[in-house]
């Protein structure tokens, strides 16, 4: 009598069920994870240094402030577009003096989301060495009040470092 080799079916259903359990033990982890907040914002500096590198004047806003903490706005100094139908448009009397520069919002590939962060100034600048006005970040989860919140402190290099608060 040969014997075949292969696997039982019992042995095939063992080896699934045992998969099964580790993809639902691991999928919440792999599906709920977000980023803490210091890697957001090493990231979305990294990004908005790249575009002052490139020429464009960026700056981080804290908007709308309540309670003393909002959310942080990318904009960037953009020319406006002439206004259709102007006069000076329609004549052909529209020149270089007539554009305007305004700050417009940007979106980042890594932006800084929420409502619970709080920059002291409330304005961060960019500059096209690569700097940027220092400033202290903190960020909390919105409705706790500040508490448990996270401090940075952003260098003039762009470096950020979370500030551990002594009690």
């Amino acid at each position: 009598m040969t014997r075949q080799r292969g696997f039982t079916l019992i042995e095939i259903m063992v080896v699934l069920a045992i998969v099964g359990v580790m993809a639902m033990v691991l999928l919440p982890r792999i599906t709920f994870y977000f980023e803490p907040p210091l890697v957001l914002l090493q990231r979305s500096v990294e990004e908005a240094q790249g575009l002052a590198l490139s020429g464009v004047s960026v700056r981080f806003v804290l908007k709308p402030v309540r309670e003393q903490r909002g959310s942080i706005v990318v904009e960037a100094l953009l020319k406006q577009e002439p206004e259709k139908g102007s006069l000076r448009e329609f004549l052909g009397t529209a020149g270089p003096e007539d554009d305007v520069l305004v700050w417009k919002p940007v979106k980042l590939s890594h932006p800084l989301e929420g409502e619970g962060w709080r920059m002291e100034p409330e304005m961060v600048n960019f500059f096209t060495d690569g700097s940027c006005t220092p400033a202290r970040l903190s960020w909390a989860e919105p409705g706790t009040y500040g508490r448990n919140a996270k401090s940075f402190l952003l260098t003039v290099t762009g470096y950020c470092a979370e500030v551990k608060e002594r009690r």
